[in-house]
């Protein structure tokens, strides 16, 4: 099994790209995913390098975050055999803690409908 950690905010390649670089990043990495077997995401956040969202408001920042999760959650949910986020609880703001996210709105946990192919019975 792979146990593999998603961040694309560590590292210099991450902080080149745009928004929607970001966003394309992470809607691309099913495919990524497909092509290891028995692969399981057991660390992913929704923090971005500061400059990507430095001119938006909190509100805006908060939409971001709530797309971002949703475009992760879409790959980790059909292309791998589960997902844990960073941490329950961390005063590293919203971006790293999974009870703010929930209680906040900006992550909505996948109701149990995984459409995956990865384990045939």
């Amino acid at each position: 099994a792979f146990d593999v950690h998603l961040y694309q905010c560590f590292g210099a390649y991450w902080h080149l790209k745009s928004l929607s670089g970001h966003w394309r990043a992470a809607a691309d990495r099913a495919t990524l995913l497909r092509g290891m077997p028995m692969c399981c995401i057991s660390e992913w956040s929704l923090s971005l390098p500061p400059g990507v969202t430095k001119d938006y408001s909190e509100p805006e920042f908060r939409d971001i975050c709530r797309r971002f999760a949703e475009l992760q959650l879409e790959a980790y949910e059909t292309a791998t055999h589960g997902w844990f986020f960073w941490t329950w609880k961390d005063s590293a703001g919203v971006e790293w803690n999974l009870q703010a996210c929930l209680r906040e709105g900006v992550v909505k946990i996948p109701g149990g409908s995984r459409t995956t192919d990865l384990i045939n019975p």
